[in-house]
């Protein structure tokens, strides 16, 4: 919260608040009294000054007093301390209920979200007005709370109950379609969703709520089909109805991304107007016209600037996770490294948090913004800037990022895979891939030229292995398991593949697969459920087979890596960071190599090892060498060995940055 009016005399008005609290600590009442309200005088936005000014009426023992004081601050400045103190004026004054409402909503603004919440539930159980706007705010505002907690059964039960008192509030529909969503209650989601887009005709929030109910987990192909085709047709009805000009639609655009569309299947599986390019294409087609009538001033690609041969290449990197994240880890090489002779390079950071690898960007970067939450401040910065080439470093996981991708900031957009597939921007130039992550044919699967630079395309330092500190007992496994480790999030398991796991069991005996759960139990239970469904095919018991692990931190999954036997990637969408994770812990991991980049990534960093042999063109011999390395440990022993010996070939290779570096001068023009 911010001041609404801040007098030009601040100093002065500071040093009456100071004399006030000064002559309050030696009991001079009246002196006191007379320095705030000077000071209040003087700068009516100044938020000690009625503080001070409270405590000094409550220990008059005037809390009447003291809550038009803080009321009267609420018109200028309504910070956490003065709601609270508010809130406390109001229970010395015996209206207790009262009271709870602006501790609550202290809280509430300090994002200290337990106690906003206690503080809430005791106004609710003592208010009797439940259709005051208050009574609404208070369970928005409450529902909000256990949202941010990852609580989103209690979310929802408390919108569900807001629909019956507030039927005509479209944001508890959406609060509602959310919270369904996040648990991967799609079913209930797209039934409320389709309700409320029938009770508000008008409202865009609606649609694109509903555009973006994509099931976490699919029970089987046709329900992956269905979720396409429903896309399909309420991105072709909102394309074909909405107002680019509406501030609505907007607004809309920047409250998600199509995030899920990318886990449900591969291009052979969808074709035509089903296909993920097409799909894309329309998405971002839509969205640039949507930026451009609302920001006409940035529509047009801007003049390149006049260079001369001296003169450096200016190279902008923008991201929502230059942070300790798979994206900001896997690109600070690029700006570690870059040729300082040649380039300046600028880096844009639009999400909240910072940590180490925050500081590392800003520290090899030329210029450093950190911006959250404000397209337009990031969007001027850029222009000014007047950067030759502004690189995206992920586009499809943050929604804000992709509305600045459709505006034209600099002469030349590229795009990268930290979410790996076309945008289907107008706007983006290139995308930047890697040899080794690509197919013959991989220009077909992209809107954008394709750039391929040599081996991975990046550049990593060797990473350091934590010693184990504990063992496969502390896990529930047996030094007589053959564990097969699969880490990769449930979304990425395809119902199509579930068999794989109870072949390889019928093969391996002593076989034990090891998944990590999802965040919500109800996700990790569906999985379950699936997943020993297919066992019960081949008459074995998946509880006997499947292990699945809480979320562990980062140096207990490492030791899990080194405590395994076999990795088994998933299909379509592999791992990667997961992937080089595997091969730090000299782990043989089985994938296969499907048809476009992302279900290709963990055979490209296998292929640049030299380290093929678990690499299969099919699910029978993905399962065929999953089988063979559970039975023969000198076979896996093996391939650990050769991991050993290879793996320095995947660290400190510049090769993908001389390509990148060589690519940025090759596109940008010299006077």
């Amino acid at each position: 919260m911010t001041d609404k009016m801040i007098s030009p005399d601040v100093e002065l008005a500071t040093f009456h608040c100071q004399l006030g609290s000064q002559f309050l600590e030696l009991g001079q009442l009246a002196a006191a009294e007379s320095e705030y309200q000077k000071a209040i005088a003087i700068c009516p936005g100044l938020t000690n000054a009625y503080l001070g000014y409270g405590a000094l009426l409550l220990l008059q023992n005037q809390p009447q007093q003291a809550i038009n004081t803080y009321e009267k601050a609420l018109q200028y400045t309504s910070t956490p301390e003065i709601l609270s103190a508010l809130g406390l004026a109001w229970v010395a004054l015996g209206n207790e209920t009262q009271g709870y409402y602006y501790l609550g909503l202290s809280a509430y603004y300090s994002c200290d979200y337990k106690t906003a919440i206690d503080y809430y539930n005791q106004y609710l159980a003592n208010c009797q007005d439940y259709q005051s706007s208050i009574h609404l705010e208070v369970n928005l505002n409450l529902g909000d709370c256990y949202q941010r907690l990852n609580q989103y059964n209690d979310a929802a039960a408390i919108y569900r109950r807001l629909i019956d008192e507030f039927p005509q509030v479209v944001e508890v529909y959406l609060n509602l379609i959310l919270s369904l969503s996040e648990i991967g209650a799609i079913a209930e989601a797209i039934s409320w969703a389709t309700v409320a887009v029938k009770n508000f005709p008008d409202q865009i929030s609606l649609k694109f709520a509903k555009l973006r109910l994509f099931p976490i987990l699919y029970n089987n192909t046709a329900e992956i089909f269905a979720s396409r085709q429903g896309f399909a047709q309420d991105l072709k009805g909102i394309i074909n109805q909405a107002s680019i000009f509406d501030n609505a639609t907007l607004q809309a655009m920047g409250e998600g991304t199509n995030f899920y569309l990318q886990y449900q299947g591969d291009e052979q599986l969808f074709k035509g107007s089903l296909s993920e390019k097409n799909l894309q294409r329309q998405y971002g087609d839509f969205l640039h016209r949507v930026m451009v009538a609302h920001y006409p001033e940035w529509g047009e690609t801007p003049p390149p600037r006049l260079r001369g041969k001296s003169d450096k290449i200016r190279v902008g990197y923008i991201c929502s996770f230059l942070q300790w994240h798979t994206v900001g880890n896997l690109f600070l090489g690029w700006v570690k490294n870059s040729d300082r002779q040649k380039f300046q390079v600028y880096c844009y950071y639009t999400g909240q948090e910072a940590d180490q690898i925050t500081d590392l960007y800003q520290q090899y970067s030329e210029k450093f913004y950190h911006i959250y939450n404000n397209i337009e401040q990031v969007s001027q910065q850029i222009y000014s800037d007047r950067l030759d080439i502004l690189v995206f470093l992920e586009l499809g996981m943050c929604p804000q990022t992709l509305q600045i991708a459709g505006l034209k900031l600099a002469p030349i957009y590229c795009a990268t895979w930290g979410h790996p597939t076309t945008t289907g921007l107008p706007t983006i130039d290139y995308f930047i891939s890697a040899e080794l992550l690509e197919p013959a044919n991989a220009q077909t699967y992209y809107n954008e030229h394709l750039i391929c630079l040599p081996n991975l395309g990046i550049y990593l330092d060797q990473p350091s292995f934590p010693p184990s500190a504990k063992s496969r007992s502390d896990w529930q496994m047996s030094d007589h398991d053959i564990i097969y480790l699969s880490c990769q999030s449930l979304f990425k398991y395809l119902p199509r593949y579930d068999d794989i796991y109870g072949k390889i069991a019928q093969g391996v005996n002593q076989a034990k697969f090891v998944f990590i759960s999802h965040w919500y139990q109800e996700v990790t239970a569906k999985f379950q459920k699936r997943l020993y469904a297919a066992f019960d095919k081949f008459g074995l018991s998946g509880e006997d087979y499947c292990l699945f692990l809480p979320r562990l931190n980062y140096a207990e999954y490492l030791q899990l890596q080194s405590l395994a036997d076999v990795g088994l990637d998933t299909f379509q969408f592999t791992g990667f960071a997961t992937t080089l994770d595997a091969i730090a812990a000299n782990l043989p991991l089985v994938t296969h190599q499907g048809e476009i980049m992302r279900s290709r990534q963990s055979a490209g960093i296998l292929r640049r090892l030299g380290v093929t042999e678990t690499i299969a063109s099919s699910e029978s011999e993905y399962i065929e060498i999953a089988v063979k390395l559970g039975l023969d440990p000198e076979t896996r022993t093996a391939i650990k060995q050769k991991i050993q010996n290879h793996r320095f070939r995947l660290y400190h290779d510049l090769q993908g940055l001389q390509g990148l570096e060589e690519f940025y001068q090759n596109c940008v023009p010299v006077k």
